[in-house]
């Protein structure tokens, strides 16, 4: 039986929750299903990309201060979706799940599903608040990894089944396109130079500090390498750690050498992972880290962690590995990279471990939870209200 399925995220850029909820949403969409992806939209734009599914984005109002900013979403998400109808509501974050929250206080919804991708730490008590009532009201719980279910069971007593992430091997591969052609004329990339990637900004999440270093030691050795710090849309103030990041950079000498582009067209990050050669991910936590599978899916080798989620997920002979304790094994593995024999490794085995990965069985997990949802969903709630779709 088809179910008409409402995904929040809790904005229309590219973070990897939004990512995970909208490739969830297209093959629940592929598979029968009625599915829209629902976000508060700032800038009127609609989500990073277009999404084989109806899309709903939520009129949203700009915010500066983090805590108010969260107690507006959550507002403006609650208020949409009021007088709305789905067999199943299902949230990415904690900023929708409190929204559905507050329709299942004022009996609007029987319950709702929720993933949990990671947890922060927050040290402001409404945010941390906010975090957890966002895990423990739902009725279906999610997560992407064997470490963050036996968080949610360990520190919370929240059973939460494994969903996993996946890849489309369609939109990455080692096949270049028209994109590649143009990419580093257009984000003034040097052509005679070979490319270290970097997602997700600067973040001490991201532990692009160490990332850093190791890159000035590999400059020393190898200067024809150059860093490409990619993407970095969120929600979280990261400025301070930026600043030191920027400042170390200044005190080396080697701005010249080193390229933040900011967020970047969805469209253009197969064309990033291909020109690069190696994505650099030394992530200090993750819920998952779709990003090395990406780059895997497009022949890239991906320097990851030797910590969980990784080692989850992935085996030895998948990635290249570093130990966050000892900075020194991410150079080791930065030169392992630039190997001929480890392009040539990757080019092979990358897309096969990818396939690993099928944003197929990532849905089929979900439907078991979604189907008692929905029967609590037609024990009585009344169906109203017409979406209007994002911009296109």
């Amino acid at each position: 039986m088809s179910l008409s399925i409402g995904i929040l995220t809790h904005s229309t850029n590219p973070r990897g929750g939004v990512v995970h909820g909208m490739a969830l949403a297209e093959a629940l969409c592929d598979a029968g299903h009625d599915t829209t992806l629902i976000a508060p939209d700032v800038t009127g734009a609609g989500f990073f990309r277009t999404p084989r599914c109806a899309t709903y984005c939520i009129p949203a109002m700009p915010e500066s201060d983090l805590p108010t900013l969260v107690e507006r979403r959550i507002g403006e998400i609650r208020d949409a979706l009021h007088g709305q109808h789905f067999d199943v509501l299902h949230a990415q974050d904690p900023i929708s799940a409190n929204a559905l929250a507050d329709l299942v206080e004022k009996g609007r919804i029987p319950g709702f599903a929720r993933t949990v991708h990671h947890l922060d730490r927050f040290s402001h008590p409404v945010l941390a608040a906010r975090q957890k009532r966002g895990f423990m009201a739902a009725a279906e719980l999610f997560t992407v990894s064997t470490l963050w279910k036996g968080i949610l069971r360990d520190e919370h007593g929240r059973e939460a089944p494994v969903v996993g992430n996946g890849v489309d091997p369609v939109r990455f591969s080692p096949a270049p396109t028209t994109h590649d052609a143009s990419l580093r004329a257009r984000y003034r990339l040097p052509t005679d130079r070979r490319l270290i990637l970097s997602v997700g900004g600067i973040e001490r999440r991201k532990n692009t500090l160490q990332l850093l270093e190791a890159f000035l030691a590999l400059r020393r050795e190898q200067p024809d390498v150059h860093l490409v710090v990619a993407g970095g849309a969120s929600l979280l103030d990261h400025s301070a750690y930026r600043t030191r990041f920027m400042a170390r950079l200044r005190e080396s000498g080697e701005t010249d050498h080193v390229t933040i582009t900011g967020p970047v067209a969805d469209n253009d990050m197969p064309a990033f992972y291909r020109q690069a050669e190696v994505l650099a991910y030394p992530s200090v936590t993750e819920g998952f880290g779709l990003c090395p599978l990406e780059a895997l899916a497009c022949g890239t080798p991906a320097i990851v962690p030797e910590i969980a989620p990784f080692t989850g997920h992935l085996s030895q002979a998948d990635a290249l590995w570093c130990d966050l304790a000892r900075p020194e094994t991410l150079l080791v593995a930065l030169r392992d990279a630039l190997s001929i024999k480890s392009r040539d490794h990757f080019r092979i085995s990358g897309p096969a471990t990818a396939r690993r990965f099928d944003w197929r069985n990532v849905a089929g997990r979900h439907i078991p939870a979604y189907r008692r949802l929905a029967a609590l969903q037609h024990a009585g709630v009344p169906a109203s209200g017409v979406l209007s779709p994002c911009p296109k």
